[in-house]
């Protein structure tokens, strides 16, 4: 999917060119399939087992990462509003996923850093590439992500890291800025940071190459999906009052 992301100071922009070929397996989805581990009835994946559904794990784009990554969800954020799947599906040798009632015992918190906002993270270039070897992030509703951060033992004094300000295109409805990121999106931001931050020392830029825009594979085409639907609709049905106005790109 590389170069097919168009990323701006709006947040990242989905091009409709090559849609069709890119997401054509999960265009032939038309039903639930049983998952392979667990029989629950989904589509396309599993949010329990984080196994792939209705189709070969083939044919789901696989990515390596430069950092392995441990997500700490909430026990009480729901499964099917979470996007933290997508990246275990996708990179399943780098990222784990962990309930907060099961946080690992870290033997080097030391080594560790949070991808969270506020006063006291620091941002990528004011961090030497070899003195950290993981990334914590947690996911789960604002509140329940901030209150991991402040009350969560293994988590509390672990430093934190933060992105540039961007833009969310995710579905859900949420009381919180634009600003507040669904967990792939703040994933995918900092992985390109990284790259420009750490791996870019050949272009004379520093200009991100798209090499980690595969995590957003599931979540570019329910983003698409949604638009398509509610683009089609001729009775003009509004997607939710409550979502920012102009959330939907009608053609003009």
């Amino acid at each position: 999917m590389t170069n097919e992301l168009n990323k701006d100071e709006q947040g990242i922009k989905l091009d409709e060119e090559t849609i069709d070929s890119i997401f054509a397996i999960l265009d032939t989805l038309n039903s639930r399939s049983l998952c392979p581990k667990c029989t629950r009835s989904m589509k396309f994946f599993c949010y329990w087992c984080y196994q792939v559904v209705g189709c070969q794990r083939s044919d789901v784009p696989y990515l390596k990462l430069p950092i392995k990554i441990d997500v700490i969800k909430h026990s009480k954020e729901l499964e099917g509003k979470s996007t933290v799947a997508h990246a275990k599906i996708i990179a399943p040798d780098d990222v784990s996923i962990y309930s907060n009632l099961e946080i690992p015992k870290y033997e080097n918190p030391n080594r560790l850093l949070l991808l969270f906002p506020g006063p006291d993270s620091k941002t990528l270039n004011e961090i030497p590439k070899d003195s950290f070897d993981k990334l914590l992030v947690v996911d789960g509703t604002w509140q329940q992500a901030t209150s991991l951060t402040k009350f969560t033992e293994e988590l509390k004094n672990i430093r934190k890291i933060t992105i540039k300000p961007q833009k969310t295109l995710f579905w859900r409805y949420q009381n919180k800025s634009e600003n507040h990121l669904a967990t792939i999106e703040a994933l995918y931001y900092f992985l390109k940071e990284y790259c420009e931050v750490y791996e870019s020392n050949n272009s004379p830029d520093h200009r991100y190459d798209g090499r980690y825009d595969d995590l957003l594979w599931y979540y570019k085409y329910l983003y698409e999906f949604i638009q398509a639907t509610y683009r089609n609709d001729k009775s003009k049905k509004p997607y939710t009052t409550r979502h920012r106005q102009g959330y939907i790109e009608y053609d003009e």
